[in-house]
């Protein structure tokens, strides 16, 4: 199993990224990214696959439930708990 945790951003460049096979590190390398309120407002993903699927993402673009305009399947600061463990 392998995990991919990076932020994203809208011309798809890739940074931050942390792979590895660890549940536990993927998810305290996702929550690090989740907790950037420094990305808030822009147009930047934190992005969590596990074997090439996605398993969650952060959309800094839009604001925390339950504003107008919010998902909650892509707000995950604070609730990552909600989705973890993810069948490993």
């Amino acid at each position: 199993m392998t995990f991919r945790i990076y932020l994203r951003d809208a011309n798809q460049r890739v940074t931050d990224k942390t792979i590895t096979a660890n549940p536990d590190a993927a998810l305290v390398a996702f929550r690090a990214l989740v907790a950037r309120t420094d990305l808030d407002g822009q147009r930047m993903l934190a992005v969590l696959n596990r074997d090439g699927s996605p398993v969650a993402h952060h959309d800094f673009s839009k604001p925390a439930p339950p504003a107008p305009g919010s998902d909650p399947l892509r707000w995950w600061r604070g609730r990552t708990d909600e989705f973890f463990p993810v069948g490993y």
